[in-house]
C-alpha cells in the first residue's frame, strides 16, 4: 500500500497503485527527499503533478466579467471564465478558448495578471494562471458549463465566489478599486483550513483520554464543563472544524480524530477526513486521521478501509442518536464544503 501523503501537504487523488508502463504493483521508494510510488520491476517512478488552470480577467468601464457555475463543485457560485490547460496547450490559449466557450467572447490577451495556488477544490490541488484580456468582439452569453455570464461593478461582486485563486484575484482587484471585498467569501474563507476540504484544521474540545465532557462557550469564549461524565475515557480526539455550520445543531461541524500524539483542550491540529458517520438528526460526525504526526492510519484514505474505527465511532454515538450509516471520503469533502458555504452565508447575514 502506497501512503497517501508522501510528506506532501495534500494527498494526491491521481496517485496510481500500478505501474503505468508494465502494470506491476508499485512500492514506496525514497526519491528527492520523499517516498514516491516506484515500480520494482521496470523502475518507473510516479511524480505527482498539480493541475494547471487558466482564467481571463476582462474589465470594461470599471466592471469585471464573471460566469456562474452550472455544475458541482460550487454549483451556482461565480468565478472568472476559466478551465484546465490541456496537455500540449499554452495556458494563454486555454484562457482564450475558455472565454469563447463560457462567454461567447473573442478576447485578446494583454498580459499576465498573476498565478495562484488553490487547494479548496475537492478534485485536487492546482495552480491558476490569470491573464488580463480585452474583448475583441461578441456579447457575453453563457455557454459550455456556465449557467450565466454578467458584468459586475466592485460593489456588486457576489459573495459566492468559487475557488481560492478566484477569490484572491478578485480580492486584489477590489482592494485596488478602493472597495472592501464583500465579507469573508473572498478573503477569510481561504483561511478555513490549510487545504480545505482535503486537509482541515480541527479545534480540539475533548482530547483522547478525556472523562469530563467539555464544550466551547462562544459567549464566554472559553471551554466549560457540561457535567457529563463519560463511562470510559474517550478513545479519540474530539473537536470541530472552524468556519463551518452544521445543519444538525447550528454549530460547527464535529470531527473525531484518530492518530498518535498528545493534544490539549483548545489546541488546533491538521487532520485528513476519510469519512462521516451520518445521523438522522443531521448532527453528523466526520472521521479524520491526524496529519501533523506519523500515524498507523497514514495509508487509510477511506473509513471503510478501517472498520475498527467505524465500529468505535458507531459505539460512541449510537446511544446518543439514531445512525444512518457512513459517507465516503468524497461525500465527506462535499459535506465540509457545504458547511463552509453555510458559515459564509450566516456570517454575511449577521453582519
Amino acid at each position: 500500500m502506497i501512503p497517501g501523503v508522501h510528506d506532501l501537504i495534500l494527498p494526491d487523488p491521481g496517485e496510481p497503485r500500478y505501474c503505468g508502463r508494465c502494470g506491476h504493483p508499485l512500492d514506496a521508494h525514497p526519491d528527492g527527499g520523499r517516498d514516491r510510488p516506484r515500480c520494482p520491476k521496470c523502475g518507473w517512478t510516479y511524480y505527482a503533478k498539480p493541475a494547471l488552470g487558466a482564467a481571463v480577467f476582462i474589465e470594461e468601464e470599471g466592471r469585471v466579467l464573471l460566469v456562474q457555475r452550472a455544475n458541482e463543485p460550487y454549483k451556482g457560485w461565480w468565478m472568472l471564465p476559466a478551465g484546465y490547460v490541456e496537455y500540449g496547450e499554452d495556458a494563454a490559449e486555454t484562457a482564450v478558448r475558455e472565454a469563447m466557450e463560457e462567454t461567447g467572447l473573442v478576447v485578446e490577451i494583454t498580459g499576465v495578471r498573476g498565478i495562484h495556488f488553490g487547494a479548496g477544490d475537492p478534485r485536487g490541488a492546482s495552480h491558476l494562471a490569470v491573464f488580463n484580456a480585452h474583448r475583441h468582439q461578441g456579447t457575453p452569453t453563457a455557454g459550455d458549463d456556465a449557467a450565466d455570464a454578467r458584468w459586475f461593478a466592485p460593489a456588486e461582486v457576489p459573495e459566492r465566489i468559487a475557488f481560492d485563486a478566484h477569490r484572491k484575484t478578485l480580492g486584489q482587484w477590489l482592494k485596488g478599486q478602493g472597495t472592501p471585498p464583500p465579507g469573508p467569501a473572498l478573503l477569510d474563507y481561504a483561511g478555513a483550513g490549510p487545504a480545505p476540504p482535503l486537509l482541515v484544521y480541527v479545534v480540539i474540545e475533548n482530547p483522547k483520554g478525556t472523562v469530563n465532557r467539555l464544550v466551547y462557550d462562544g459567549v464566554e469564549c472559553r471551554f466549560v464543563p457540561t457535567g457529563e461524565i463519560f463511562k470510559t475515557p474517550l478513545p479519540i480526539h474530539y473537536g470541530w472544524i472552524p468556519r463551518t455550520l452544521s445543519p444538525g445543531d447550528d454549530r460547527e461541524l464535529d470531527v473525531t480524530v484518530v492518530g498518535e500524539g498528545e493534544t490539549a483542550v483548545g489546541s488546533v491540529i491538521a487532520a485528513r477526513p476519510i469519512g462521516t458517520l451520518l445521523r438522522e438528526d443531521q448532527d453528523h460526525k466526520v472521521l479524520a486521521v491526524r496529519a501533523d504526526l506519523p500515524s498507523k492510519y497514514t495509508t487509510v484514505t477511506e473509513a471503510s478501509e478501517a472498520p475498527e474505527l467505524q465500529e468505535m465511532v458507531d459505539g460512541l454515538f449510537r446511544p446518543r442518536a439514531r445512525l444512518k450509516g457512513w459517507a465516503n471520503a468524497a461525500d465527506t469533502r462535499r459535506l465540509i464544503l457545504e458547511t463552509q458555504r453555510s458559515w459564509i452565508e450566516r456570517y454575511r447575514t449577521d453582519r
